[in-house]
C-alpha cells in the first residue's frame, strides 16, 4: 500500500509553498472523490446458497455499490427480481442457484488518518490527476499565496479527466468478466 504523503511534492509543484499538512488533506479530498467516481476499487466475491452473503469491505472504506452478480452458470441476474442489495452491502438472494459471484465496489471514507494506505496500483498509474485534483481545490483557497482560480479550473479539468479515464479501464475490467445478454428484437 501507498502513502499518499508521497504525492505531496507533486502538489507542490502546481501550488507552489503550500504547507504540507494542506496539501495532504486535500490529496485525500481528491483520493476519495477519485474513487467514488471511477469505480476503480472493485472487488468480486463468492458465496454459497444459505451463506450470509455480506461483502467484505476493507478498513477505512464504504460499500459503494454492486455492479453485477452471476449465477453458479454464468449467466448475469438481475437486481430486483433475483437479488437485493442493502445500504451494509449484504446481498439477498431470492432466486434459486448453488452459488454466485458478487462484482462491487468500494469507496474510502471521507474522512481519512494521515497515515491513510492508498491502493497502491491507483496512487502509481494516477498521482499526476490527483495532484491535479488536490491543487484545483487548495487553488480555490481565498487569501493565501497559491490561491489562482484560473488554474484551479485547469487543474480540475485534468483532474476529471483522471477519473474518466480509470473509469473507463474499471468498466472495461469488470465487462471481461461480464457475460454478454443475448438481445431481444420485436
Amino acid at each position: 500500500m501507498a502513502q499518499l504523503s508521497t504525492l505531496i511534492p507533486l502538489v507542490r509543484e502546481r501550488c507552489g509553498d503550500v504547507l504540507a499538512k494542506f496539501a495532504l488533506d486535500h490529496l485525500k479530498r481528491a483520493y476519495h472523490k477519485f474513487c467514488a467516481e471511477s469505480l476503480y476499487l472493485a472487488r468480486s466475491q463468492q458465496f454459497n446458497q444459505g451463506e450470509a452473503a455480506l461483502l467484505t469491505i476493507d478498513d477505512e472504506h464504504s460499500f459503494g455499490g454492486v455492479s453485477f452478480v452471476l449465477d453458479t452458470n454464468g449467466h448475469e441476474l438481475e437486481r430486483g427480481i433475483d437479488y437485493n442489495v442493502s445500504v451494509a452491502g449484504e446481498v439477498h438472494l431470492t432466486t434459486n442457484t448453488p452459488a454466485f459471484r458478487v462484482f462491487y465496489y468500494i469507496t474510502p471514507l471521507f474522512s481519512l488518518p494521515d497515515d491513510f494506505n492508498a491502493n497502491e496500483t491507483l496512487i502509481s498509474k494516477f498521482a499526476d490527476y490527483l495532484a491535479d485534483g488536490a491543487a484545483s481545490t487548495l487553488m480555490k483557497m481565498p487569501n493565501t499565496q497559491w490561491t489562482d482560480i484560473n488554474f484551479s479550473e485547469h487543474y480540475r479539468r485534468n483532474f476529471t479527466d483522471g477519473y474518466r479515464l480509470a473509469y473507463r479501464e474499471a468498466i472495461n475490467a469488470l465487462d471481461e468478466q461480464r457475460p454478454t445478454k443475448p438481445r431481444e428484437f420485436y
